[in-house]
């Protein structure tokens, strides 16, 4: 992912940061073979192929993107147009990542609704960071990937109050390693191998903890298939008694 190391990092023939390039290029194989097994699971158990396509595609994108971005040298066009790759596809993870656990444990409107609220601000960032690509703020960015964050996040309130916690565990496992990464990342703190890695390559660690969670979480539901009202299938009626509920226990 393009934010900017916080230390100097030593480059080395054909990799700008060769920690940050390798590790994701490695992730965008890794997860393609994972990603294989996980859309033959579904299919096989007549699961819901579509949304976990979208899920791998969206996750070898971003890997791949970012891996090539950090072989390439600051300042460079090729680094400059790798660089609008790799925030559309900071976009498409977030909105990807997402899009199966919607499809899966959602029905109906409580299914389509914030799919289509998701994919139009992802869109729409993809569209603002393209054109504007170096102009905005990095706050400005932060800010946008927050909001995408707490839009799947009420999906995941919901589920967790219908699910629970046990069931959910690397689901949230993998937000808790995201936000731990940006956290770092953000403080520039700490240095592991000065030189090699640093707070940006630990954060590089962490994107591939959490997709690696998520991943699992999938992989272990791949045959929910939320055809009719059950436990494991959320419709808006479910989501508005549980708001119900959730106001008369409050």
């Amino acid at each position: 992912m393009s934010a900017p190391p916080t230390e100097p990092i030593n480059p080395i023939a054909g990799f700008f940061e060769p920690f940050s390039a390798l590790s994701h290029l490695l992730g965008a194989v890794v997860f393609a073979v994972l990603g294989f097994l996980l859309v033959r699971k579904a299919h096989r158990a007549g699961g819901h192929t579509g949304f976990l396509l979208v899920y791998v595609v969206c996750t070898v994108f971003l890997l791949a993107m970012s891996g090539v971005y950090h072989m390439l040298t600051e300042g460079s066009t090729a680094r400059d147009v790798l660089g609008r790759l790799d925030h559309a596809a900071i976009f498409t993870l977030i909105a990807g990542t997402h899009t199966p656990v919607q499809g899966m444990f959602f029905r109906g409107k409580a299914r389509w609704v914030p799919l289509a609220l998701m994919w139009t601000a992802a869109i729409t960032g993809i569209t603002m960071f393209t054109i504007f690509y170096g102009r905005l703020p990095l706050g400005l960015g932060t800010a946008v990937y927050l909001f995408l964050g707490w839009m799947a996040g009420v999906s995941g309130i919901v589920l967790w109050r219908r699910l629970g916690t046990h069931r959910l565990r690397l689901l949230l496992g993998g937000g808790v390693a995201y936000t731990i990464g940006a956290i770092i990342m953000g403080i520039g703190w700490p240095v592991l191998i000065p030189g090699v890695v640093g707070s940006h390559e630990l954060w590089h660690v962490a994107v591939l903890t959490a997709m690696a969670m998520h991943w699992r979480f999938l992989y272990t539901n791949a045959e929910t298939r939320c055809r009719a009202p059950s436990h494991d299938c959320i419709t808006q009626q479910t989501m508005e008694t549980s708001e119900v509920q959730y106001a008369a226990s409050a």
